[in-house]
């Protein structure tokens, strides 16, 4: 990676990490002791819902490009730093939230998956339960929607399918 690469993965994972630990306050009630890494490829579900009742929604859905997955890694870590989680402490549903703060991040920069436009708002952000994380998102006219689903296990192989979705 050159140089200038790496300035950009730099600064892209911190202002990842800043906005993770911005909206933090809706997964920390799930935080615990132990540690958690993916289980499985993560998918990003975008749904687009316009105001005019003529036009039909729209989404697109896909699995992280497994290239990413360092700078992923490097992301997450960053964000757990910010929240002070320490060796003993974590949140299964960080690593949903980091990935789903990195499209934020990379739509308002290149308009990645057509972010672009909401770029500079502030996302509302929820868990979602593992038995609806695959199930259709419902969105209101004029919304767009991104879930993150990230299947996660704990360090004793005890896997969570853990969602956000942002709006």
């Amino acid at each position: 990676m050159s140089e200038p690469e790496q300035e950009l993965a730099d600064r892209l994972a911190e202002e990842t990490a800043r906005l993770a630990a911005r909206l933090a306050f809706a997964i920390e009630p799930h935080e615990t002791r132990g540690h958690y890494a993916l289980a499985a490829a993560p998918v990003a579900v975008l749904f687009e819902r316009s105001l005019d009742p003529e036009v039909l929604p729209t989404h697109r859905s896909g699995r992280i490009d497994p290239s990413l997955l360092p700078f992923f890694v490097d992301a997450t870590q960053r964000a757990r730093g910010r929240l002070a989680y320490g060796e003993e402490r974590d949140n299964p549903y960080l690593i949903a939230l980091a990935l789903a703060c990195f499209y934020v991040i990379e739509g308002a920069r290149s308009d990645a998956l057509g972010l672009g436009r909401v770029a500079g708002r502030m996302p509302a952000v929820a868990v979602i339960s593992p038995e609806a994380a695959e199930k259709d998102l419902e969105v209101r006219r004029g919304t767009t929607a991104l879930r993150v689903i990230a299947p996660v296990e704990d360090e004793d192989g005890t896997e969570l399918v853990a969602a956000v979705e942002l709006t």
